[in-house]
């Protein structure tokens, strides 16, 4: 028989709201559907419902009148979906069947996670607490069944043992069933007011008298579910966002902000035990605009302090064109890989060092100019391009024989003036260098590209100047230049 596990966190989005400022934990918090204060209250924390103040019951205006020191935001959509998805996370680090419903609870194959959590009461403690290190206050249970389960998580039990559910739900109000005020008043007039009595009722004369919700609501008495657990795929970035409610046009309240973002998904990433490899930030502009942007790392990392140092290179770089009043986080996670640090070569920077000195880099000088060298499809000498750096080992010296002379490329060439005798180079003359040929090789002509605008076509020699120098040089369009130096 299959076990189901419930993760289940009370108030969702009073705890959102905390997680996303959590100076608001233990305070008097209403969250309010909109602004103004004709606003219905729709959810209050355990310390503004111990003043008065009920969801459903009051607007704004009457909270504050119930409550002088009552706390009122808007409601945070946003944040509210990111603590769902991080609540997601803390199943799937446990388990590999989860499906997440639209109220918020999270169930899981209690199955799934015996590898990494022998007992069922070890993997109730152990979502909590990994639920605590994304910021979230969360209640597990582990049942028969997802309705068992989850009663159990709302009344703060931890396991409910196969054969005994019908004896743990006998006990509970009706109330703990969602269901229609109509049903609900029905039920009451024929007495039946906790899920024993509702249970002993038969479901084909409930379902007669009531319809199918009747029938439904029977079953659940029991224990029973409607359908079996609906395992849903778990990819993608991890997202954190928040409403700011606010404009902000300054840099530093805005890393301010983003710090906190990085946290939350830096914790999420840390349930896998893997790193961030890239972040892409998406900020809702007050001009009804969006700025989006990506910033990649070069190496995985989970360094705090290490993302936000890359945000800020990205944004000094970049400034967004407009206050900012919605920011979006998205991090790509990737596993961290492991390295062998070899005996006798010195150790290289350490990943995070790494990244932050890229985007230092790249904020100076531009994106496009740093990187690792590449080779690109050309024949040009000198022809290279630019390719994202990422973390590898060097690569092995060729194997020489022999003595090689070793040329020194000049970039740029340097312009220099020569002189001929039919044809042939007879005196150079230039920056740093000059005198008679005593010894020529070439030409070698080379031409390349012809098809496109970087056609070109040269004539290179090796010369021997009797300054003791000797040369790479080249003619192309009737100039000549020094290429490089042979040592």
């Amino acid at each position: 028989m299959s076990r189901i596990a419930c993760l289940v966190v009370p108030d969702l989005p009073v705890a959102a709201a905390c997680r996303a400022d959590p100076d608001l934990a233990g305070r008097p918090l209403a969250l309010s559907e909109g602004t103004g204060s004709h606003a219905a209250i729709i959810a209050a924390s355990a310390a503004a419902r111990a003043r008065g103040v009920r969801a459903g019951r009051h607007t704004v205006a009457q909270a504050r009148a119930i409550a002088a020191d009552l706390i009122v935001r808007p409601r945070d959509r946003a944040a509210e979906r990111s603590a769902g998805l991080a609540l997601v996370d803390v199943a799937a680090s446990l388990a590999t069947r989860v499906e997440a419903t639209a109220d918020g609870a999270v169930f899981l194959d209690a199955a799934g996670g015996g590898h990494l959590v022998p007992t069922e009461p070890g993997l109730a403690t152990a979502l909590v607490a990994r639920a605590a290190r994304v910021g979230l206050v969360a209640r597990a249970a582990v049942g028969s069944s997802m309705t068992v389960a989850r009663l159990a998580a709302a009344n703060g039990v931890e396991v409910v043992p196969a054969g005994t559910e019908l004896g743990f739900l006998a006990s509970l109000p009706l109330a703990c069933l969602a269901s229609e005020p109509a049903l609900a008043a029905t039920l009451e007039r024929w007495g039946v007011r906790k899920l024993g009595d509702l249970a002993r009722l038969p479901i084909a004369e409930v379902a007669t008298r009531l319809g199918p919700a009747g029938a439904a609501l029977v079953r659940a008495a029991r224990g029973e579910d409607e359908r079996p657990l609906a395992p849903q795929p778990r990819t993608g970035p991890i997202d954190e966002a928040v409403d700011l409610g606010f404009a902000l046009d300054a840099m530093e309240p805005l890393l301010f902000v983003l710090r906190g973002l990085i946290e939350r998904a830096v914790a999420r990433v840390g349930l896998e035990g893997i790193g961030v490899v890239r972040l892409g930030l998406a900020l809702g502009l007050d001009d009804r605009s969006r700025d989006e942007r990506l910033v990649p790392l070069a190496a995985p990392t989970r360094d705090v302090k290490t993302l936000l140092t890359c945000l800020r290179a990205e944004l000094e770089a970049r400034p967004p064109r407009a206050a900012v009043e919605r920011v979006v986080l998205a991090a790509v996670p990737e596993v961290v890989r492991a390295a062998q640090l070899g005996l006798f070569n010195p150790a290289g920077p350490s990943p995070e060092r790494l990244a932050t000195t890229l985007a230092r880099l790249a904020a100076l000088c531009g994106a496009e100019r740093v990187g690792a060298p590449a080779v690109i499809d050309s024949h040009q000498p000198g022809a290279a391009g630019v390719a994202p750096f990422t973390l590898g080992g060097a690569p092995a010296p060729p194997f020489a024989n022999g003595c090689r002379l070793v040329v020194r490329a000049l970039r740029p060439p340097r312009p220099v003036e020569v002189f001929a005798d039919r044809d042939r180079p007879d005196f150079v003359r230039g920056e740093g260098l000059g005198g008679r040929v005593v010894g020529a090789a070439g030409p070698w002509r080379l031409v390349g590209e012809w098809w496109s605008d970087g056609a070109f076509a040269r004539d290179y020699y090796d010369l021997e100047l009797s300054d003791g120098g000797l040369y790479r040089c080249f003619r192309e369009n009737g100039r000549w230049f020094v290429d490089g130096v042979y040592d």
